[in-house]
């Protein structure tokens, strides 16, 4: 089944236009064919990638890295913090790439093709309890966990407990931290992941995700083609 990959249209004097990936899921098909039936989909989390037993999708230090902030102004300053986000996040994972390889190395037979990504994330939103936002993109590949930024100086004063006290308010630290660090460790994963060409889907919610979510959205299934169905390759 041939269909042209969605677009955005953004005009500035003249018209810029952006074409939005196919995303491929790889599954069993047991699991394709009650999501085409009924639109059973299961959402997963960072918590279950961690515990996750195979080794193609384990990666226990997901959500997971260290924040360093340098400033050479002056005398200079260098600021570092372990955080971990992603704990209120529902991750969906794709890959845009479609491969018998990946397929292999997955150990997966069949999976689908999200054709419309956008209509496929709103659809499959109204489904997520609590839901408050959301994200995608493509994971960042690199070895080690380490976000490096280079901004202004980092203002301790302004994070002490009280006026004159020595102490951090550990809540303002990490706080900053996470401003630092933005969206980068939602999607940072080891080097040795790379080949799999990832990009995550993620639904945001209001409390602590539990290790994964199962909806029923057959609205899901109108923007997706079974594998079996796609005329490529």
């Amino acid at each position: 089944m041939s269909k042209q990959q969605p677009f955005i249209s953004i005009k500035f004097g003249s018209e810029w236009i952006i074409r939005r990936p196919f995303l491929y899921r790889y599954m069993e098909k047991e699991y394709v064919d009650t999501f085409f039936e009924t639109g059973a989909l299961r959402l997963s989390s960072f918590k279950r990638f961690s515990e996750h037993p195979d080794e193609e999708r384990l990666d226990a230090r997901e959500g997971e890295g260290t924040v360093f902030n340098i400033n050479t102004e002056g005398e200079g300053q260098t600021f570092s913090a372990k955080i971990r986000q992603g704990h209120n996040a529902y991750v969906l994972s794709t890959s845009t790439l479609y491969s018998k390889k990946l397929a292999e190395r997955f150990e997966t037979d069949s999976g689908f093709r999200i054709d419309n990504v956008m209509g496929f994330a709103i659809a499959v939103s109204r489904y997520v309890p609590g839901f408050i936002g959301g994200l995608e993109g493509p994971c960042i590949y690199q070895n080690g966990r380490i976000i490096e930024r280079h901004s202004d100086p980092i203002n301790l004063d302004s994070m002490r407990v009280s006026s004159g006290s020595k102490e951090i308010d550990m809540s303002k630290l990490m706080y900053k931290a996470d401003l630092l660090a933005g969206f980068d460790l939602f999607f940072l994963k080891e080097i040795r992941y790379v080949h799999q060409h990832e990009y995550r889907l993620l639904w945001l919610v209001n409390n602590q995700a539990d290790l994964y979510l199962d909806i029923i959205c057959p609205e899901a299934r109108d923007f997706c083609t079974r594998f079996e169905d796609l005329r490529i390759g």
